[in-house]
């Protein structure tokens, strides 16, 4: 999905002076380590805690998982995504709706990356592609009779019916084929790309993440 053009991204050699060393799971405090939103709420002088209100919900449960699936050189890098990440929660109709698109438009691509054929993936793409291209409402739900994709899932379901848990173990099981270095590289990937589509769509003033990762040289020819 690539609607609102490329985000605004700087590549580093190095993680960020002065970040906690990022690790998996929820922690006490920051004795304790930190994961990427727990860095969020300290770096915006919020209470500790993985799930900042200054952070939307859905971008916030994204990070989280990209967190917890990648491996320590790439979670690393995700604290150059932390200053994005601050004041994406916008209390004005419509915005819950443009960050669920952004968001599950990510993981369609992630999904593609990993299963390119796969037709639920692109229904989803679809979805959300249609949904930014409007700004203002989901496309319509068919009629009766939609079609099932493989494993019996409904395609052509209304974009808000996507349940994230799901699409999320979908997207890693697509992924599981794909070596670990492209896989972490793609899910940061899908993350920065969230951040700076979310900040551009919502009129958010523009904020440079920094990304330390694999370089896209290392993803297997197409």
């Amino acid at each position: 999905m690539n609607i609102m053009g490329a985000p605004t991204t700087a590549r580093r050699d190095t993680p960020p002076l002065g970040v906690p060393v990022l690790t998996r799971g929820r922690h006490r405090d920051l004795t304790e380590g930190s994961c990427v939103m727990e860095y969020v709420s300290v770096l915006a002088g919020r209470r500790f805690s993985d799930h900042p209100d200054c952070t939307d919900p859905l971008l916030s449960w994204l990070a989280r998982g990209v967190n917890d699936r990648v491996g320590d050189r790439a979670r690393a890098s995700l604290a150059g995504l932390a200053p994005g990440l601050i004041g994406t929660r916008v209390h004005r109709s419509g915005a819950r709706g443009v960050v669920r698109a952004v968001v599950f438009g990510e993981l369609a691509t992630m999904g593609l990356a990993g299963a390119p054929h796969d037709p639920w993936f692109r229904e989803l793409d679809e979805l959300a592609t249609a949904y930014l291209a409007r700004r203002v409402r989901p496309p319509a739900p068919p009629t009766e009779g939609c079609p099932a994709a493989p494993g019996g899932r409904r395609r052509w379901q209304p974009l808000a019916t996507f349940d994230r848990n799901f699409t999320f173990a979908e997207v890693c099981r697509a992924l599981g084929g794909v070596p670990p270095e492209y896989r972490d590289w793609l899910m940061c990937e899908a993350l920065t790309s969230g951040v700076a589509r979310t900040r551009r769509v919502l009129s958010l003033p523009e904020v440079t993440v920094a990304v330390l990762g694999p370089s896209p040289a290392t993803a297997p020819p197409e």
